[in-house]
């Protein structure tokens, strides 16, 4: 075997060992996954070999060639975070999901950049050739604060798919993720086309911005149209990697931001298929080994001993921008009349930074390498900072939102110890041989509603207009809805299968809000409850997709909801028998 080939493939052995060993660390420690992974790339990536001058397990030359499958990760990762911006979502929150944004957006901006002006120009006072020290701090301002606006949406994402986060919390985060990278990429393009690049005019700013959303759009019609005619999960997979992988590279070539053309294509390709939910279910099925792969080879990839070097300026970017993420979601879930977990815990939610910052950074030391080096420095050293600690914060935000399940908190640990897996072992091997059964282990007991119910509901005040209420229905997965008065007490549920006969008598519509519509019958479950009884109800109750959690002691107090989905997953979780 070619020398060349062999530390290719040694080095992909080291990151799916590394990636295992990454996982459990993880999950004994009770950390997201991906941190996991991303440790488990810096242990055994060339940096931090050289620092304690051990053997490489992973060549900076294997890094290199192994970069065309993180590049296909994170295509499909944009792809997905694309598919949010579909105007089904856009709607939901109308001009209110624009206002948060650009808040959050300005303020992170504004707040870094004139903090790294600041500190440059009284204190670290490093001025480029060429330039006066007053130039030289406007542009690392200009170009800290458009690349300080992108979140990581790779890290993002799976903290969401690993604990099974899901809610309006949850489908706003994903949006701004999405959000915040095309802000970003916007600014930070037109940044450098007015302020460093010698051939910079409108018409370059228009390619480099239009052209990637026009390819991305059109590949998403293509895709949608033959996705009409397909009908095997199998092809639907080719599909979607085939586009995927066809739009970044036809970008590379043009000289285009694949970012840009790959959520264009997810954009697109959810609101014209209506298959699309089809399509993301498939790739679900095979996409997790790649993610795997790309945050251990974004952990080996990350430059520790930038630490060292990004002195002042890199420290007062780490904390600008924490303050300008927190500070601009708050503000802005304000301004956009948003709830109080929004208030309070999105931005945490947005503090992960990593491929598109360094991408960016890249670029800039392209174009200008005088002071682009700097600015790139001290990105890949904050980083390192904001991909370890920021899939922590994702989790932490959306626990606290109470979109996060306790079971999918509790489950972290190793379904089995060592002897326990031994034991598991022998008496399959025994099973198969047809030797006769010992003892069976006792269930170890049911869990109770509680663990698994979802905190965060999504409610409906009983002023409601029914009109508006309509809107709600039209964007929601779910058939019955929890209605709340004035001091957010829970009054009923609004089924819409009885309501759905009014839909044909226009006449009514004015004259109907929620409190109108509320069921006069209504089950629901008290939180103690355990599983297995729950799942009688919902077995007994077939035509209903969830149940409100109330407390038997304030019965106007919801809880949460349980829905048979999770009381199934639940079930296939923890192998109980019924």
């Amino acid at each position: 075997m070619p020398e060349d080939s062999f530390l290719i493939i040694s080095a992909l052995a080291v990151i799916l060992i590394a990636a295992l060993i990454g996982g459990r660390f993880a999950t004994f420690c009770r950390i997201p996954r991906v941190t996991g992974y991303l440790l488990a790339g810096l242990l055994v990536g060339p940096s931090f070999a050289e620092i304690l001058r051990f053997p490489q397990l992973i060549t900076h030359y294997a890094l290199d060639e192994l970069q065309l499958i993180s590049d296909v990760a994170l295509a499909l990762i944009l792809m997905n975070i694309g598919g949010q911006l579909r105007t089904e979502n856009l709607r939901r929150w109308k001009q209110r999901i624009a206002i948060f944004s650009l808040t959050e957006v300005i303020l992170t901006g504004l707040l870094v950049g004139v903090s790294i002006f600041i500190a440059n120009q009284f204190i670290v006072q490093q001025a480029v050739v060429g330039m006066s020290l007053g130039q030289t701090s406007l542009l690392f301002g200009v170009f800290t604060g458009t690349i300080s606006i992108a979140t990581a949406p790779a890290a993002t994402l799976m903290v969401i798919r690993e604990y099974e986060a899901e809610g309006p919390v949850t489908r706003l985060v994903l949006t701004l993720v999405s959000l915040n990278n095309l802000f970003s990429v916007f600014a930070f393009s037109i940044a450098v086309q007015l302020l460093v690049s010698p051939d910079g005019s409108i018409i370059t700013i228009a390619y480099q911005l239009c052209v990637p959303l026009l390819l991305g759009g059109f590949f998403g019609f293509i895709v949608s149209l033959w996705a009409q005619r397909m009908e095997l999960p199998s092809e639907h997979k080719i599909l979607l990697l085939s586009a995927v992988t066809a739009t970044a590279v036809i970008s590379r070539v043009l000289g285009l931001e694949p970012l840009l053309s790959c959520m264009a294509l997810g954009m697109i390709l959810a609101d014209s298929s209506p298959r699309w939910d089809r399509l993301v279910k498939a790739l679900n099925e095979i996409d997790y080994p790649l993610y795997v792969i790309f945050f251990v080879l974004a952990g080996a990839n990350l430059h520790i001993e930038t630490l060292a070097h990004i002195g002042l300026l890199g420290v007062t970017y780490v904390l600008a921008r924490t303050c300008g993420k927190l500070a601009g979601a708050s503000l802005g879930a304000l301004l956009g009349k948003f709830g109080q977990r929004e208030q309070t815990w999105v931005g945490t939610t947005l503090l992960a930074q990593a491929g598109m910052a360094i991408g960016l950074a890249a670029t800039l030391a392209k174009q200008w390498p005088e002071g682009g080096r700097l600015v790139e420095t001290i990105i890949l050293g904050s980083v390192v900072v904001f991909e370890l600690f920021g899939p922590l914060a994702v989790r932490c935000g959306l626990v606290k939102a109470g979109e996060v399940p306790l079971l999918s908190l509790l489950r972290k640990r190793g379904p089995q110890s060592g002897m326990e897996g031994l034991h598991s072992i022998a008496n399959h091997f025994r099973s198969n041989l047809g030797l006769p059964a010992g003892h069976k282990l006792e269930n170890p007991g049911d869990i109770l509603v509680r663990h698994v119910m979802r905190l965060n509901v999504e409610t409906i005040h009983h002023g409601t207009p029914f009109q508006e209420l309509l809107n709600v229905i039209a964007h929601s997965r779910y058939d019955r809805f929890p209605v709340v008065d004035d001091d957010q007490n829970f009054v009923g549920i609004i089924n819409y299968t009885e309501i759905r006969n009014l839909l044909f008598d226009p006449s009514l519509s004015n004259l109907l809000v929620a409190r109108d519509l509320i069921s006069s019958v209504h089950h629901s479950i008290p939180p103690d409850t355990p599983l297995r009884e729950a799942l009688k109800t919902l077995q007994k109750k077939r035509n209903i997709s969830y149940f409100p959690v109330i407390d038997p002691d304030e019965p106007k107090k919801l809880l949460g909801i349980l829905s048979q989905n999770d009381v199934l997953a639940a079930f296939r979780r923890l192998n109980l028998e019924e």
